[in-house]
């Protein structure tokens, strides 16, 4: 039963998570001997340069459908660490609720919007898992990794013109500043060809009030990336 049980384990699934060099300690070691296991890395990164494409699924503001697209290098210090300069833009349509909410009131009533039209980012990123799952013969190496950056954001709002009772909505573009959390995974296929997905959380310094007042406006983005390690 024991047997069986180890090889249903074996033929489904098989998750490593290693450092390059892990410690191990045997009771039949003399003391002071140490053995070393080394995990042979079939992807290396260090000293790599990577390029990615991403698409984006926005979550700015209630009152716009938000997607868009994201390109990235990195440069991969070390098998834990890198730096990415990213580059987002972004594409805004009325939702369906600001359509509703404008249809119902005859224009005489508009919501305070704010969108986010691009982003400039630096991120420096922590790599601290890259495994490997066995599932059916098939063997998938991936890293997981988080990382934080700042950046500068064109932004638009309405909060001068929201009062106005017309048809049009009038927005004033500006420039902000602001931060980004990011967590991904990424797999790594033999071609040196990554697929990933990554959540972005975004802060961004602007004004969100009609008296020109700034606050911190958050918005998340779901992102599906195709990249290649050089």
């Amino acid at each position: 039963m024991k047997k069986l049980t180890y090889l249903i384990f074996l033929l489904f699934t098989s998750n490593v998570f290693s450092d390059e060099s892990s410690l191990y300690e045997f009771k039949w070691l003399d003391e002071g001997e140490r053995v070393y296991v080394i995990q042979n890395k079939e992807h290396v990164k260090a000293g790599g340069l990577g390029v990615d494409i991403s698409l984006i699924d926005s979550q700015s503001s209630p009152y716009q459908s938000t997607s868009g697209l994201s390109g990235s290098i990195t440069y991969y210090m070390s098998e834990n660490w890198s730096i990415d300069f990213t580059y987002k833009q972004y594409n805004n349509k009325d939702s369906a609720d600001l359509n509703n909410l404008l249809s119902a009131y005859d224009s005489e009533v508009k919501p305070l919007i704010r969108r986010i039209d691009s982003a400039k980012l630096i991120h420096l990123n922590w790599i601290p898992f890259y495994g490997k799952i066995n599932t059916f013969n098939q063997i998938f190496f991936f890293d997981w990794g988080v990382g934080l950056g700042a950046g500068q954001f064109d932004t638009a709002g309405n909060y001068e013109t929201f009062l106005e009772k017309n048809i049009s909505i009038t927005f004033k573009e500006e420039v902000d500043t602001g931060f980004n959390f990011r967590s991904f995974v990424k797999f790594y296929t033999r071609s040196g060809i990554t697929l990933g997905f990554e959540y972005n959380l975004t802060g961004v310094d602007t004004i969100k009030s009609q008296d020109g007042t700034k606050e911190i406006l958050y918005f998340n983005d779901i992102m599906a990336t195709i990249g290649y390690i050089f």
